[in-house]
């Protein structure tokens, strides 16, 4: 746990919050952070994660966030991508139109593609 956080820059704390799952909802950066420092993917990191049962209930279209009904219709996203993308947070905030959510997405394609060439 001590070399995991010297080598992402996660405390040691959180780390254990993390894996106790008493973190809440995690800090994207620092989960991006630890997948880093351990040479793995977001999507092997968080490949066997089960989200809690509340949140996998579908969002009727109304409940979608702003844009993002709008990013899906134009580019045909699946109802699962729509799913994960309303849920992310960055710094405990959500893109708000779809210009903000089409960056998010590039953004975590972007990430996923260099985990990858590791």
């Amino acid at each position: 746990m001590a070399q995991l956080g010297e080598e992402s820059g996660v405390s040691k704390a959180y780390l254990s919050d993390l894996e106790n799952g008493n973190a809440g909802k995690p800090n994207i950066q620092y989960v991006y952070a630890v997948a880093t420092a351990l040479g793995v993917t977001l999507d092997d990191l968080l490949g066997d994660s089960k989200p809690k049962a509340h949140r996998r209930e579908k969002r009727s279209i109304h409940e979608l966030p702003a844009g993002l009904l709008e990013l899906q219709q134009e580019l045909g996203l699946t109802q699962e991508d729509v799913d994960m993308l309303a849920y992310v947070n960055f710094r405990g905030h959500r893109p708000r139109d779809k210009e903000g959510w089409r960056f998010l997405l590039e953004a975590l394609k972007m990430v996923s593609q260099k985990s990858s060439q590791k």
